[in-house]
């Protein structure tokens, strides 16, 4: 079976178009299982209904006119039970529906499944013949397993149908994703792609082709003289059979190869990188399908030499990634490395396919206040260049070339959050406490030493956490003690007799650095936060020093130790601390300036110091809870993985029920709590979280004011009172639909929606 499952996907990745897959599935099914009839019924939702969609064995004018309600016939029986239904005599079934036009009372033997993809019935797949039969395990089975895989190539398709009725004024093109930072935004797509993805480069045209052909030409050039050098390294360590391969590699780049298909594209008037796409991938398809192993394997060759062309290609077109005003950002993978590249005031939204609402370029979006989507379902991203893009940050809603009536739409729902965000100023001197006068304290996150000018302006009471990480993104190397003295300098500066929280160096995970690759099969349960920084002192021991001369003269600066899981680890932490604070002390014995002692406080994001809390809490000063990793860890769930994203949230249950025994043994061990996870962020989270007892809340400015906003609307009882409602409630549905009941009965719905 697993060879005969080959045959069938091999024929299926050779098919162009949805219409031509069906049939191929169709007629390979038939082929492969020897049965005389196979059908495929795909869901439309509006109308409720299964449309015959491709069928092999049966009346061929029936397809697309055959329409099953979705509680009609074994069809609709097998999309409302989402399982396999098999039959010797499908006739005598109760749920059989009888169809004249379809010709199918002489078939007996059935057997359908559902095509599912992420919970959704997408049709039914179906096989018939006319002898009773009874199917055997093997066969249902391999039906069932190319019923998975198609639902992808449906679910892709569905995407692609929204390129092909472009000019359909009446077609709503809309993707759904994951809301990565609230706001809304209408712009002009343009695509990024790193330098050695062949995959992800967009579709562009161009009105030079003679320009286009010489950068093509350089490029293959270059990437020929490589190879050269390649194989003349290699002389005298490899057999001659292994050295052989660099020659094949040059004939299938040279003139009468690759290169020659290349510019055919070119010709046609786009530019070299699209053209190259175009013509690797059907090289790509045509290798992948073929049954030898060995010829197969040679796709990844060309990919290869396809990136490395690519690579060469950029290099004289460095304009392709400039940005201009207006513009709506999109990749396959948006990183905080590629944002903090890009001109941000010229960026008024941002579609990651990747990533989700606790990434790290999602943090950095919501800081810069850009709406975002983040974990896109399977979209073209190369075909999105310059088409104009609606970004519902709140919905995490992607429309595409929307029509005149719905830009208006939009537009007029942009003019009202203006109007809202006008409103939340006139907020900006009131002080940060509940209705009733119980104070919160209102941090802001940093990442850029942000002035505290503008944080003053949105009542920010200091710094709850400083990202010591992005400044070491954007540079090329690890800074030295003297660089990270000035940053840390200018910060502490602008936020002079405010408490500011310094985030020791915490890479891995989401979070690298280029020139300190960590490479792991699972980095967020890997190498990350102080995992790194205690098994490479000399960069910690540098980073310390640096925080403590910064601050001489400038008042007290607290620690915050991320991902510490272990006494151990704290304990070594501590070492290094003191260390480098005595270092320093010694250094500046003899400067009249006065040196102050940190308070040092851990990050809890790992469960399991959440059980050992009431030991830690005798070490550290304060306790800040970082819900982004401990969500995630909580739940099991990878918050970049696509498949499981809707088990990612706040609003579950067990992590309300965590986060109020966390704030609970904080109050019984008279230990210092903040909470600086995107969860405080959220004007609905907020009240949860002050109800709880955590009355310092850190976020990213652009937040600031909605949650001020909304904690200065309830008393602290009233607060106390909905938490204790919500831990009664099983659900995430449940606690979330309180929560906007509540806020809408106070006419802040505003506040997590778009629009007044």
């Amino acid at each position: 079976m697993l060879e005969q499952l080959r045959r069938v996907t091999q024929a299926v990745s050779l098919a162009q178009g949805k219409q031509n897959t069906l049939d191929v599935i169709v007629t390979e099914i038939c082929d492969v299982l020897e049965v005389e009839v196979c059908s495929v019924y795909l869901a439309d939702y509006q109308a409720n209904q299964f449309v015959l969609m491709a069928n092999r064995g049966l009346n061929a004018q029936s397809i697309g006119q055959i329409k099953l309600d979705f509680n009609q016939g074994l069809v609709g029986l097998i999309g409302q039970r989402e399982e396999p239904i098999h039959l010797q005599q499908a006739k005598d079934h109760p749920a059989f529906a009888y169809i004249p036009d379809v010709h199918e009372d002489e078939y007996n033997a059935f057997l359908g499944v559902p095509i599912i993809h992420q919970r959704k019935v997408l049709g039914v797949l179906v096989i018939q013949q006319r002898d009773p039969r009874q199917f055997e395990l093997d066969e249902e089975t391999f039906l069932i397993t190319l019923a998975a895989q198609l639902s992808v190539i449906l679910s892709n398709s569905q995407v692609d149908e929204m390129f092909e009725a472009e000019d359909d004024e009446l077609f709503v093109r809309m993707i759904r994703g994951v809301p990565a930072s609230s706001g809304l935004a209408t712009g002009a797509a343009k695509v990024l792609f790193p330098s050695e993805d062949i995959h992800s480069v967009p579709d562009r045209k161009t009105d030079d082709i003679k320009a286009e052909l010489t950068n093509l030409n350089l490029a293959v050039k270059e990437t020929l003289r490589q190879l050269k050098q390649m194989s003349r390294r290699m002389q005298g360590l490899v057999s001659e059979q292994e050295l052989s391969l660099f020659d094949v590699y040059q004939q299938i780049l040279g003139s009468r190869g690759l290169s020659k298909e290349v510019e055919a594209e070119v010709r046609k008037g786009i530019w070299a990188g699209s053209a190259l796409r175009v013509v690797v991938q059907r090289h790509l398809n045509a290798f992948r399908s073929m049954q030898d192993p060995y010829l197969r394997e040679r796709a990844n060759d060309i990919e290869d030499l396809a990136n490395r062309v690519l690579s060469h290609l950029l290099k004289g077109n460095q304009a392709v990634q400039s940005i201009q005003p207006g513009t709506v950002i999109v990749a396959e993978t948006i990183t905080a490395s590629m944002l903090a590249e890009l001109p941000v005031q010229h960026v008024v939204g941002i579609v990651s396919l990747r990533g989700s609402s606790t990434s790290h370029a999602a943090i950095l979006a919501k800081a810069l206040g850009i709406p975002a989507i983040m974990g896109m379902e399977a979209c073209p991203v190369h075909r999105m260049e310059n088409k104009t893009l609606i970004v519902d940050g709140y919905n995490g809603q992607l429309y595409i070339n929307p029509n005149q009536s719905l830009l208006k739409q939009y537009q007029s729902l942009i003019a009202e959050e203006e109007q809202l965000q006008s409103d939340l100023s006139h907020d900006h001197g009131l002080p940060n406490a509940t209705r009733d006068g119980q104070r919160v304290r209102l941090m802001v996150n940093s990442s850029q030493g942000a002035d505290f000018s503008q944080a003053k302006k949105f009542g920010a009471d200091g710094v709850g956490l400083y990202r010591t990480e992005i400044p070491f993104m954007q540079l090329e190397q690890f800074p030295s003690e003297k660089r990270q003295v000035a940053i840390y300098r200018e910060l502490l500066e602008s936020f002079k007799n405010k408490p500011v929280v310094i985030r020791t160096l915490d890479i891995g995970g989401d979070k690298q650095l280029s020139y300190f690759p960590i490479e792991e099969e699972n980095p967020f349960l890997g190498w990350r936060g102080v995992r790194v920084t205690l098994d490479h002192p000399e960069i910690f021991l540098v980073q310390l020093r640096a925080i403590f001369k910064a601050s001489a003269g400038l008042g007290e600066v607290k620690l915050a130790l991320p991902m510490v899981t272990t006494l151990e680890e704290l304990d070594e932490s501590f070492r290094l601390i003191n260390q480098a604070f005595a270092e320093v002390e010694e250094e500046l014995k003899d400067e009249d300036t006065k040196l102050y002692r940190p308070k040092v406080g851990l990050i809890l994001e790992v469960p399991a110091t959440l059980f050992q809390l009431s030991v830690f809490a005798q070490r550290v000063d304060f306790v800040s809870v970082g819900t982004n990793d401990l969500i995630q860890y909580m739940m099991a769930v990878d918050r970049n993985n696509m498949r499981v994203k809707n088990l990612y949230s706040h609003f579950q249950p067990a992590v309300l029920s965590v986060l109020k025994q966390i704030a609970s043994e904080c109050k019984r061990a008279n230990i210092p709590l903040q909470i600086c996870g995107e969860m405080a962020a959220d004007p609905l989270a907020a009240l949860i979280l002050v109800g709880m007892g955590y009355d310092e809340l850190s976020i990213n400015m652009s937040c600031l004011a909605r949650v001020k906003r909304a904690i200065s609307r309830f008393d602290l009882v009233e607060m106390q009172q909905i938490v204790d409602t919500l831990l009664t409630y099983e659900t995430e549905a449940k606690v979330k639909d309180h929560m906007l009941k509540i806020m809408e009965k106070r006419g802040l719905g505003g506040l997590v929606r778009a629009g007044i």
